[in-house]
């Protein structure tokens, strides 16, 4: 019955259920029907367990799973909760500029980038993401052709890319942790990484960031793996999964350090003997291939762009993101608001009680977090995502510190008493996981409130007619381009008042983004305030913390004519990178 009722749902599209349109969805009760349908078949087949013996092993063996899916089920719902936030707008520096770019892949069939700042897996995975998006979604109408595809229909889109990655980082901390210091430590590991603020607001963007922390911790497993049972097939997986978190973004490359640490642990003095080293290496630049496979063909503009990055972050520093002492500023975000404080104690805690009872495998394993936090706060940037790759390993640290902290306690008088373990447990949980947890869901409540552009965008509508000619530039409203005549620039500084009014613009809309980025003696903030100078407010759309999100969106009127002595133009800034 459970069959037929299954096949008759699918041939006949449900349309015996079309009595409960349009109050309820008949496609809803169809699945509905057929997971019940599905179920039943799985226990005609294999049978329902027989007497409380057989229930209690059944629940033994599902309780690590049924957790686990659980935190990961939290981990997912922290990120993706919130990736909604300031749509149809984009307030993520340079997020706007990575969409742009991918789309131009997706709508040339060129995937060349043309730009190396950043490797290319991430551009990838995100144009892969779009294209089965735009596939589902044009046999309900929504588009015909791929050209019809803007930006802003794939923002969410890209930064979901980011929360599935963030997600499935929260598995490989698990894996770690078990795979280290045992089943009980990796759920707690995947616990914290689940909540941890930080990790949760950086899985929201549709940036490199959150692939780099993933495959940062699927290396290490892997090599981990290969340290634990060797083999030139095993070496060459290492390098090939390497290559990949190399081509997730540059600061990656610290991965390599484990490795060569594993060789040296496994095979002595014959290091430099076996082909293990050398399979490694050749795995990188095969796995740097697959996912960054067009850097030979434009080697100039790769070594360039890879030299400005070396060189911003090493030596020049970029203004608004200056970056001293960075090794205690990154400890102090950590403490505050990236992990929590009790998390992080914990974890540091972790770390000396793993120092002291060191082998081969802890060592491995803490080569990577310790050598990227201390290359990353030799930079002179202090760009808060790129911290994300210790987060796993911290999270794993502070369990296995509670975990032995317990074994401890257990093993002393007071321990033996009945209550004493289960009742600290429960307290090193709630302050470890709460904290976190509770600013994690504020982070994403706050931001995903009626933002500024939403709220300039309403105004607008109720006052400037159709056919008002307005110039936007990038964090400011989301105009429909049906009703207005829209002129778009990165930054409206870039060209002179005179030439908005020559081509027949009537208003000008800035963002704080742009306007307050760099202190007063910059370029780019001096050109805003000649151009405030000779356009006047019309409109001004603030922030209210805890209410309204987002930049202050000013809009400006483009004048008749410039007023007498004023600067003829707001000057032509020059373009810093973003």
């Amino acid at each position: 019955m459970a069959l037929a009722t299954a096949t008759a749902t699918v041939l006949t599209n449900a349309y015996y259920l079309r009595f409960l349109e349009p109050g309820i969805s008949r496609r809803f009760v169809a699945i509905l029907v057929i997971a019940l349908c599905a179920a039943t078949v799985a226990v005609a087949e294999w049978g329902l367990p027989r007497g409380a013996g057989a229930w209690r092993s059944v629940a033994r063996r599902s309780a690590v799973p049924g957790l686990l899916a659980l935190v990961l089920a939290l981990a997912f719902g922290l990120r993706v909760g919130g990736i909604t936030a300031g749509l149809p707008q984009s307030y993520v520096a340079d997020e706007y500029d990575f969409v742009h770019g991918q789309l131009g892949m997706m709508k040339t069939g060129n995937l060349n980038p043309r730009t190396w700042y950043h490797p290319t897996l991430q551009p990838y995975l995100a144009l892969a993401t779009y294209s089965t998006v735009f596939l589902l979604e044009v046999p309900r109408g929504r588009w015909a052709r791929v050209q019809e595809v803007t930006e802003e229909d794939m923002l969410y889109w890209g930064r979901f890319v980011g929360v599935m990655a963030g997600a499935a980082a929260v598995l490989v901390t698990f894996l770690l942790g078990r795979r280290l210091f045992g089943t009980m430590v990796g759920l707690l590991a995947a616990a914290l990484m689940a909540v941890f603020p930080g990790a949760v607001q950086h899985s929201q963007y549709n940036k490199p960031d959150p692939v780099l922390a993933l495959m940062t911790a699927v290396s290490v497993l892997v090599i981990l793996v290969y340290l634990e049972r060797g083999g030139r097939g095993l070496a060459l997986g290492c390098g090939v999964v390497m290559g990949l978190t190399l081509a997730a973004k540059y600061n990656g490359i610290v991965v390599v350090a484990p490795f060569v640490l594993a060789v040296a642990f496994r095979l002595g003095p014959r290091l430099l003997t076996s082909p293990d080293l050398y399979l490694g290496a050749l795995g990188t630049v095969a796995g740097f291939f697959l996912g960054c496979p067009f850097f030979l063909t434009e080697l100039n503009l790769f070594l360039n762009h890879v030299a400005d990055d070396l060189y911003t972050y090493g030596f020049q520093g970029r203004p608004g993101a200056e970056g001293v002492d960075n090794w205690e500023g990154h400890a102090v975000y950590t403490s505050r608001y990236g992990a929590g404080y009790w998390a992080t104690r914990a974890g540091v805690a972790g770390l000396g009680l793993v120092l002291y009872r060191v082998n081969a495998a802890r060592a491995v394993f803490l080569s990577f977090p310790v050598l990227y936090y201390g290359y990353y706060s030799l930079q002179r940037i202090n760009y808060r995502p790129n911290l994300i790759p210790v987060y796993p390993f911290l999270a794993v640290l502070a369990a296995y510190a509670v975990a032995e902290l317990l074994g401890w306690l257990g093993r002393r008088p007071l321990g033996q008493r009945r209550a004493v373990v289960p009742l600290t447990a429960a307290v090193l949980l709630v302050l470890l996981l709460v904290p976190p947890l509770v600013t994690a869901v504020r982070y994403d409540v706050e931001n995903t409130r009626r933002d500024t552009g939403s709220y300039a965008r309403e105004w607008i509508d109720r006052t400037f007619p159709p056919g008002t000619h307005l110039a936007l530039e990038r964090h400011t409203p989301v105009l429909d381009r049906s009703r207005y005549k829209i002129t778009q620039e990165a930054r409206l500084i870039t060209r002179s008042v005179r030439s908005y009014r020559d081509e027949g613009v009537q208003y000008l809309v800035v963002s704080s983004m742009a306007y307050e980025r760099y202190g007063g003696e910059h370029n780019q903030t001096r050109s805003y305030q000649k151009l405030f100078a000779i356009c006047p407010l019309v409109a001004e759309f603030a922030p209210v913390s805890g209410q309204r999100p987002g930049p202050t969106i000013r809009i400006l009127r483009v004048p008749s004519e410039e007023p007498a002595g004023s600067p003829t133009g707001a000057s032509r800034a020059e373009a810093p990178g973003t």
